[in-house]
């Protein structure tokens, strides 16, 4: 029988890799400011039309309000990549695994904790 797990991804920071997140941080940050912007454009645009301004408003705010805690956790996330050292493995996402599993199998050993190690793109480890 076959199961699905998860597997963690961790990247080795490397100048590289600093300086891609930090692109990558800094693009999101200014495409929800840009979100933002917009969302302030589009409210003006439905107040001047004469629709119900208090409804428009909470649901704006609300749009908004998203936007800018994204924009912190980004700024959060630069904040904390600065300080990280080379060589440090930070989490990167999680994949889902395929784990064949049989009768007198240890459950705990198949389950156990695992991942997979990537530095510049390349896998450069795997534990299980």
């Amino acid at each position: 029988m076959k199961i699905i797990r998860q597997t963690k991804v961790k990247q080795v920071l490397t100048e590289t890799s600093k300086e891609k997140l930090q692109y990558h941080f800094e693009n999101e940050i200014s495409a929800k400011r840009k979100e933002i912007d917009q969302l302030v454009f589009e409210k003006k645009k439905l107040l001047k039309q004469q629709f119900d301004s208090q409804k428009v408003e909470a649901k704006f705010a609300k749009e908004e309000l998203k936007r800018q805690q994204s924009i912190e956790w980004y700024e959060f996330q630069l904040e904390q990549l600065k300080q990280l050292p080379l060589g440090s493995e930070i989490t990167e996402r999680e994949v889902e695994e395929i784990v064949e599993v049989s009768i007198g199998d240890n459950w705990e050993e198949l389950m156990g904790a695992r991942e997979i190690v990537v530095q510049d793109g390349k896998i450069v480890k795997i534990n299980r």
